[in-house]
């Protein structure tokens, strides 16, 4: 365990959280902007309305404000995934991650967000006894007539599949442990710190 890069990866994961989320909004927010609706970034959600309720500019539920959201989490995360790939051989040859190389792993790590979904997603289920109909990827399935599952376990399963690729084949064995340690609890407690504690707060 590297206790100084515990240290950095720890507050960077909790960081790292924060602009994951707020980041996600700002998806949903370019949308619902480019369709004209009066909007605002909160904390964990976007709110949108018509400008004139009178003169509506669409009809219905704007799914492309839904797809906003996720789209960008996941467009950000390939941007990292292709940009790994493309200076793979500096990672495989490194035996201690730089700056630059870990900013690298961080915006490919965007991903996560979709892991993330399912687990709370699945969790909601074990504490309240149903599965949450909220949700992005839950209204996606919705309005496309699909299985509320598929979405969110399906975007999952790639984001597991691209955490696995990252970790074995970018990350040097002697600093894996230590980004595990720092990637559970930091982003626990950037969970924390932003969605339960102070976010409501700052960004209300």
């Amino acid at each position: 365990m590297d206790k100084k890069l515990f240290i950095v990866l720890f507050f960077s994961f909790i960081a790292a959280t924060i602009i994951g989320t707020v980041s996600h909004e700002f998806g949903h927010y370019i949308v619902a902007k480019y369709f004209g609706y009066d909007t605002q970034i909160h904390y964990a959600s976007t709110s949108w309305r018509y400008p004139d309720p009178n003169n509506p500019i669409v009809t219905g539920y704007p799914i492309a404000i839904t797809l906003g959201g996720p789209i960008q989490t996941m467009f950000t995360g390939t941007i990292g995934i292709v940009i790994l790939f493309l200076s793979r051989n500096s990672f495989f040859q490194a035996d201690k991650l730089s700056f630059r190389q870990w900013f690298i792993i961080f915006i490919s790590l965007f991903w996560l967000r979709q892991t993330a979904n399912l687990c709370t997603w699945l969790g909601s289920y074990f504490v309240n006894g149903k599965l949450s109909s909220r949700g992005d990827e839950i209204h996606i399935a919705n309005y496309y007539h699909l299985p509320n599952w598929t979405v969110v376990t399906t975007t999952a399963i790639i984001a597991t599949l691209l955490l696995a690729i990252i970790i074995f084949k970018f990350i040097p064995l002697r600093q894996r442990g230590t980004f595990l340690s720092a990637g559970l609890t930091g982003g626990i407690a950037g969970y924390i710190f932003w969605l339960v504690l102070f976010g409501k707060y700052i960004m209300p």
